[in-house]
This record gives C-alpha cells, structure tokens and sequence, in this order.
C-alpha cells in the first residue's frame, strides 16, 4: 500500500467502510483497510476477505444469488455513464460473520476523492433482507 490510508477518519464513520486498492493486472482487487464499523456490523476481517473474489464467495455464499449481484453490479456499471455518477450503489444481501443474512444499500466510488488508487465502498444497512 503506497498511499497513507486516513484510518481515523474511516474509524469514526458510523457506515461499514472497506477501502480497495485499484490494481491494473486484475480484476482480483486486495481490500486493504475494514473499518471499525465494518468489524462491528459485517464481521468480516481482512484475513477472512482479502480480496474481491474473497469477498464475493464470503458475502454472496449462494452461487446463483452471487451470479444475480454480479448482473446487477455490471447493469449498474453500465448505467453509470448515462448520469456522470461518482459512484456506484446496489441494494443487496448480504452474509455477515456473526447475524446472518443483512440488506444494504453498497456505494462504491469508481474516482476517489480521498485516494488516488482506491475505491472506497460504504455500507448502509437499510431493512431486513429480501429472500
């Protein structure tokens, strides 16, 4: 990790924060720094989830529900060009460590504003989840 990661700033957000550096070989992106909120809500640690395809088979266990956010993810990606958006926000289930299956709204920032190669990704969790 090249760029200081502003830790204290990220700890005191009330929202689960994850912060992914961008690295152009692949597709595979490391998650480098959870946040305290993260920890508490989701329950994943960076060991646990250490990348995207980690993340992807950690909170999306079901394969055909993992298939749905992927599809859902990439209509928005697609979409996010048509309204100049910063981000990119998905409303889903997903698994966490300790209180099962939860719903939130996820943003994703496709240009960070704090740090230049990363993406940061917030969690709102939003209802009971849709099954």
């Amino acid at each position: 990790m090249s760029k200081s990661i502003p830790t204290k700033f990220f700890d005191m957000l009330p929202l689960p924060i994850v912060v992914l550096e961008i690295v152009e070989e692949t597709q595979n992106q490391p998650l480098v720094y959870l946040n305290a909120s993260f920890s508490q809500v989701i329950g994943w640690n960076l060991e646990e989830i250490p990348d995207l395809e980690n993340w992807w088979k950690t909170a999306y266990p079901d394969p055909q529900y993992q298939k749905v956010v992927k599809r859902l993810w990439n209509i928005s990606m697609e979409s996010q060009g048509t309204y100049n958006d910063n981000f990119v926000i998905v409303t889903v289930n997903i698994m966490t460590k300790h209180d099962g299956i939860k719903r939130f709204k996820v943003y994703t920032e496709l240009k960070s504003a704090l740090l230049d190669g990363y993406n940061v990704v917030a969690f709102e969790e939003i209802s009971e989840p849709v099954l």
